[in-house]
């Protein structure tokens, strides 16, 4: 057969309803197909084949996937599903000069190198690429990369994690901590004066009990007197 297109990689929805898809490309054998959901989370899930779907080739080696067991979806919550094509990158034939040779293997050894073409581009185009390299710095734009919470000191850390730790959440948790301090200050200031001024008072009534007043006017006490009666 010939190779008339790229094709190689595909997504169709799943409802839960579908039974059967169309990936839109051929391959040279059912195992050479694989197949996938992404999670709620967008993470790629592998299906295996023969537990969870089966792959057939109709006469033009045209792929078509029946379900078996596929993830739980509904039509108000599709789920995303991945068709690949992967030939291996293996030659069995083994070729003598000036034998006898099928004109069939030698087309097929030209489609798969084709297909194997085509999906090492299809993966290239698919992966994560640098928009450009330098010696000390490798830039995305315009794509973004996604990555778990950090464990260890060398791993990439995510916005949402250095906000939390660090950054707008951080500095909301820090002004309102701020705000607390600054409240305590002004009860610890108010405090202060209220010790003061009770301090002033205690001096000033330390001071009258140091001059005790016996009830004689103008007499002015200088040593201790007893006035008690006499038993």
């Amino acid at each position: 057969m010939t190779v008339a297109t790229e094709a190689c990689y595909a997504e169709r929805s799943y409802t839960g309803v579908e039974t059967i898809f169309s990936p839109g490309f051929s391959a040279l054998d059912p195992a050479y197909v694989r197949a996938g959901y992404f999670d709620s989370t967008g993470v790629s899930v592998e299906l295996t084949a023969g537990l969870h779907f089966s792959v057939a080739l109709d006469d033009s080696a045209a792929v078509t996937v029946t379900r078996i067991a596929f993830p739980s979806a509904s039509p108000s919550a599709p789920v995303t599903l991945w068709f690949f094509r992967q030939t291996p990158a293996t030659q069995g034939t083994d070729f003598e000069n000036l034998g006898r040779f099928d004109p069939a293997v030698h087309e097929r050894l030209a489609d798969a190198a084709a297909m194997r073409d085509a999906e090492l581009r299809s993966q290239f185009d698919r992966n994560q690429q640098p928009f450009t390299t330098s010696d000390d710095a490798v830039d995305f734009r315009p794509l973004r990369v996604k990555a778990a919470d950090p464990t260890a000191a060398e791993d990439l850390a995510t916005k949402a994690y250095a906000d939390l730790v660090s950054g707008s959440s951080a500095a909301g948790q820090a002004a309102a901590s701020a705000a607390a301090a600054a409240g305590s200050a002004t009860a610890a200031a108010g405090s202060a004066t209220a010790a003061a001024g009770s301090a002033s008072s205690a001096a000033a009534n330390a001071a009258l009990l140091g001059s005790p007043d016996y009830g004689f006017f103008v007499d002015a006490p200088s040593v201790t007197r007893d006035y008690g009666s006499s038993w």
